[in-house]
């Protein structure tokens, strides 16, 4: 897939050979013609007289040469294929690859989908599924049944262009050194050490601290339930904790090591959800819900912030969740936690801290300033000193930040619970971290058209003297 964004097979040519004579330089290709041939500008306008709607792209960047498949097309459905035989051919299934085909196997494939079909299925299944319509829709054909060879090939290339989009395609250590929580969308707005603070931030003085505070927002969704119809042996997950969901391998060893601790009664007599964890129903259910942490100011899921819950908001799952997303926050010393149990949550979670793996341990949380809250729309249901002691009106430096960021972002995931019911658990976990990315990418347009909007407003009131 890289290798098809710069020139492909026509790595060495330097002319045109869409006619006779033509000395142009190659540099256009046709994303929806098939083949992979460069054509000048001039060939490639005269070739697509009747084809005004297909996408041209311009290539310039050389890539590694490939070899030739030659096909023969026998129906409308079926190609015959012969592979290239010679002593320096690439495997089926690469040759496959190197003409835009996705194979079902490497094995000895048979049944192949187009990049553009999966591309075309990726944009569908946000919404509905109309595959086998789009194919055959008059009802008197039998479309064969490919569907299990197709959910395999999209989860393969969901996986391959997240890798893609945050650049781990060109380690030269290969996709297994992607780092845990390196293909999450940040946010753009939280304090980024290296990235969009100024220099010397750290030795801010104390009544400006305030400027390069974290907002973080804890929570749960039990919409985001899993039947236990498969296993992690039959179904793993392909991400491997690279972006959002935790490493599910360390996170069912540590709740098998450390989660049998009994969960802490409640003394918030208004607020019950403590007490009601452990009376959760799992019958059935592989997981009850997801607990998630968030951007509490712009609804970002964090950075290894997700997570299966087996049993409602134990301390254990959330500690854990919260503990692992705190390991990609830098040096940052200001931290304002909410959540809507955090009267109970934060009473002994430094205690709790210690029985835990040193690798997720907050360091030095001694020398943070660390505030604790509840959102203000679950603040009413707390006694009063909660209300009093965890209120976002009453603490300096909380601006209008409500924390309610994840109630806000449940109604852009609920609509793929249906689906991700159904799911094993690997394939649930790779769909829901690819709908977070999503939904990661819409908000840093919401956020840098907020900005443009913000300056083009400053300078027409500057124009106008105001």
């Amino acid at each position: 897939m890289l290798r098809l964004e710069g020139r492909g097979d026509f790595i060495s040519q330097a002319t045109c050979h869409g006619t006779y004579g033509c000395s142009l330089p190659a540099e256009f290709r046709c994303e929806d013609c098939f083949g992979t041939e460069l054509y000048c500008q001039s060939c490639t306008m005269e070739r697509h007289h009747e084809h005004p709607l297909h996408r041209i792209k311009c290539c310039y960047n050389p890539a590694a040469c490939q070899d030739f498949v030659i096909l023969h097309v026998n129906g409308i459905h079926e190609v015959n294929l012969d592979f290239c035989g010679c002593e320096t051919t690439q495997s089926p299934t690469t040759q496959l690859l190197h003409i835009r085909w996705f194979p079902a196997t490497v094995l000895e494939p048979k049944t192949t989908a187009t990049f553009k079909l999966l591309r075309h299925f990726h944009i569908l299944s946000f919404e509905s599924k109309t595959l086998t319509r789009l194919t055959h829709n008059r009802g008197v054909v039998i479309v064969k049944d490919h569907y299990d060879a197709l959910l395999r090939m999209i989860r393969e290339w969901r996986n391959i262009t997240l890798l893609k989009h945050f650049g781990w395609g060109h380690d030269p250590a290969g996709t297994g050194a992607t780092e845990q929580g390196s293909c999450a969308v940040l946010c753009l707005a939280c304090p980024q050490p290296g990235k969009n603070l100024p220099e010397n931030w750290e030795s801010a003085p104390s009544e400006t601290r305030w400027l390069y505070a974290l907002f973080l927002a804890i929570d749960a969704n039990f919409r985001l339930a899993c039947k236990n119809v498969s296993s992690d042996q039959m179904d793993p997950g392909l991400n491997c904790g690279w972006a959002y969901f935790v490493k599910e391998q360390q996170y069912k060893t540590f709740l098998t090591d450390v989660g049998r601790c009994p969960q802490e009664k409640s003394t918030c007599a208004s607020h019950n959800a403590v007490n009601l964890a452990e009376t959760k129903n799992s019958q059935g259910l592989a997981a009850t819900g997801a607990g998630t942490v968030d951007c509490s100011r712009h609804n970002f899921k964090r950075p290894c912030g997700v997570g299966d819950l087996q049993k409602g908001k134990k301390y254990v799952n959330m500690d854990y969740l919260f503990f692992s997303t705190m390991q990609h926050t830098g040096d940052i010393a200001v931290l304002n936690i909410s959540y809507d149990i955090t009267c109970q949550w934060s009473m002994n979670l430094w205690q709790r801290m210690h029985r835990y793996p040193s690798t997720i341990h907050l360091c030095h949380h001694d020398n943070k300033t660390i505030t604790f809250l509840v959102p203000k729309f679950h603040l009413p249901a707390h006694i009063e000193i909660c209300q009093i002691t965890y209120s976002h009106n009453l603490l300096k430096g909380m601006g209008r930040t409500d924390g309610e960021a994840p109630d806000h972002g449940w109604a852009n995931i609920n609509p793929v619970a249906t689906s991700t019911r159904e799911m094993g658990p690997g394939s649930r976990r790779d769909t829901l971290d690819n709908h977070h990315q999503k939904i990661g990418e819409g908000m840093v347009f919401l956020v840098v058209f907020g900005n443009i909007r913000s300056e083009i407003h400053e300078i027409t009131c500057k124009n106008k003297g105001r």
